[in-house]
């Protein structure tokens, strides 16, 4: 049962053992490759980062991620010879189709999980250049 009133000082400030990663572990029911994606992604942020709420996007974006990459082989190893039939011009556009919903599905679960660059740097907080000149302007620009 939970206390009720505010939360005094000292309680605020006890802290974890060190030593101990709290860190989300992937499912059971996951590839070898589904939980080396999500390890990946788990250990590119901060430990407190995920939370139980977040495993279920994460899992999605794990299976996109891994079959993304299956469809990816699969069109980079496609001989370009064999667009010169409408089977293969056919199989080409498929999997091109493929990989392109993998790839809008995959960054959709990364923003709504906030793990893209642009949700992770506010515009109004990022270091303006020098004197309002661009990074590729020189001195005497």
């Amino acid at each position: 049962m939970a206390e009720r009133g505010k939360k005094s000082v000292a309680s605020l400030y006890v802290a974890k053992p060190a030593g101990v990663d709290s860190r989300l572990a992937p499912p059971a029911a996951m590839t070898a490759a589904q939980k080396a994606t999500w390890v990946t992604v788990i250990n590119a942020r901060p430990a407190d980062w995920f939370g139980p709420e977040n495993a279920a996007l994460l899992v999605q974006y794990c299976r996109h991620k891994v079959q993304s990459d299956i469809l990816a082989q699969q069109l980079e190893s496609f001989d370009p010879a064999w667009l010169l039939q409408d089977e293969g011009l056919k199989r080409y556009d498929k999997l091109s189709g493929m990989v392109e919903r993998e790839t809008r599905t995959m960054n959709a679960l990364l923003r709504s999980m906030r793990l893209t660059q642009q949700s992770l740097v506010r515009a109004d907080k990022a270091v303006p250049s020098a004197k309002g000149r661009k990074p590729w302007q020189g001195e005497n620009d």
